[in-house]
């Protein structure tokens, strides 16, 4: 077998460890320009990196030190769903099974006037280690979270493919070529990480901007004043007049980006709210830095109708692109390869193995572009032109936010077996319509369920010991004595 790579970053040496441990007899070329500067965005991973991982057999020891590489139990969100709301969130990991029922809390809610607590503060841990800036380790938070399953990371991407490159790959026999490859090579396949330019692979672009209109990005690094109280166990998104900025707490730096629409807003004044987002909300010396240290990033959402076409597999974002809510870019890149190593049996390649490949990683595809559509569509934010854009927007069919509809028209009390979304779990869908203050039990509802003897059971609210977190250590306690002790 002969593959080849065109394009290095993070896309191309997640590709070449992913198919040097299937095919170690492979002869595996990746091809890289010394030209085209890396996108560099991807600092921020789900808890399904994890499986990639442990695929490779790579442990957190072995390589998170040298990528400035944090751990991320949650994601927070700060202006969502109205400009003064209070913040929500998506933890990961899996809620209490002792008392945990998504039927019962919007039931509970509702009788008791909505919106009360918070879905992901009463049932995960997590959730509320990252309100305390804790991780959840140690003797009491290991009856509810494994830190070595559930978290994600936040990392430096462009340090991790160095390192994937000089660890990983090269001592595994993956050739590595510097040049700016204009011609496709010869090979069985050749694995497309060109990135936006998707020099390979021309087939038909299937365009999501009608329904995520975001397309620009002002990316930057911001040093901690107090690494101590800074360096926090999540990543924080907060929107913004025209989009949204995610400050990603790496263990040197903090990777930070305002993602926009520049229908709304120019870049020239998208930079300076973003700027003065930063002095006052991250780095109070931030409105010192020189525009230079500003980059802008203009993508394209959406993804190719073939991501296997012929003999050429889109992997990263010659593939497609949804938006950085979710951290999703990197999620697509480690789902595709691993879906690739599942289909593929060897040179004899039939269009229905093309087909079972593409029919995963578009279903895939799209059912994380409407879990992030459901992000904005139950916004009730119209403070600017952007906001209210959004509450205008028509969604397909499949999005999202049609799927908040179907469940607002729930009669049973057992809605939650009924939605589900691929390669990621249902409660995310229940944080995010419980942070943004929906309640599929409405008064009718609830009526109707009576009438057929269909109300939740009722489990004991849940308790959680205050005590136990304050044995919990901050993440700079801990990475300092587990991963950064050398």
């Amino acid at each position: 077998m002969k593959f080849a790579i065109v394009g290095g970053g993070t896309a191309g040496w997640m590709t070449a460890a992913t198919l040097i441990r299937q095919f170690p007899q492979a002869d595996l070329t990746l091809y890289e320009s010394d030209k085209v500067p890396p996108i560099g965005v991807g600092e921020s991973t789900t808890q399904f990196f994890r499986v990639w991982l442990n695929y490779l057999g790579l442990k957190d020891e072995e390589w998170m030190a040298a990528c400035d590489a944090t751990y991320k139990v949650s994601v927070m969100f700060h202006g969502f769903h109205d400009v003064d709301d209070s913040p929500w969130q998506y933890p990961f990991g899996i809620p209490r099974s002792d008392t945990y029922s998504p039927d019962y809390w919007f039931y509970k809610q509702s009788q008791e006037g909505f919106p009360g607590s918070r879905l992901a503060e009463d049932y995960n841990l997590a959730a509320q280690c990252a309100i305390r800036n804790k991780l959840p380790v140690g003797e009491y938070a290991n009856q509810y979270y494994d830190l070595q399953k559930a978290a994600g990371f936040h990392f430096n991407a462009s340090k991790f493919a160095i390192w994937l490159r000089d660890n990983y790959c090269l001592p595994k026999g993956v050739k590595h070529v510097i040049k700016d490859i204009k011609k496709k090579p010869k090979a069985d396949l050749v694995f497309d990480c060109t990135g936006f330019a998707s020099r390979f692979n021309k087939s038909k672009w299937i365009s999501f901007e009608d329904w995520l209109p975001n397309n620009s990005a002002w990316v930057t690094r911001v040093h901690y004043d107090d690494k101590d109280t800074q360096i926090k166990p999540c990543t924080d998104c907060t929107a913004l007049s025209s989009g949204w900025v995610w400050n990603v707490p790496t263990y040197e730096t903090i990777g930070t980006g305002y993602v926009f629409c520049d229908k709304f807003i120019s870049p020239e004044d998208a930079r300076k709210e973003f700027r003065e987002h930063l002095t006052n909300n991250v780095q109070s010396d931030c409105g010192c830095y020189t525009d230079k240290l500003f980059r802008l990033i203009k993508f394209k959402t959406g993804r190719r109708e073939e991501i296997w076409k012929g003999n050429v597999v889109s992997i990263g974002l010659s593939a497609g692109f949804i938006e950085p809510l979710e951290s999703n870019g990197l999620y697509s890149v480690h789902n595709f390869l691993l879906n690739f190593i599942r289909c593929y049996r060897g040179k004899v390649v039939t269009q229905f193995i093309r087909d079972t490949f593409n029919n995963h990683c578009n279903h895939t595809f799209d059912s994380f572009a409407s879990f992030v559509a459901m992000h904005y569509a139950l916004t009730q934010r119209n403070d600017s032109p952007y906001w209210k854009h959004i509450q205008k927007i028509k969604y397909p069919y499949n999005a999202a936010a049609q799927a908040a509809q179907i469940l607002h028209m729930e009669s049973s009390s057992n809605f939650h077996k009924k939605l589900s979304y691929e390669n990621f779990s249902n409660e995310g869908l229940f944080y995010v319509i419980a942070g943004h203050n929906w309640n599929p039990f409405t008064s009718p509802i609830i009526d109707e369920m009576k009438l057929f003897s269909d109300m939740p059971d009722v489990p004991e609210d849940i308790q959680w010991n205050e005590e136990e977190f304050d044995k919990m250590p901050t993440p700079m306690d801990y990475y300092k004595e587990k991963i950064y002790a050398s």
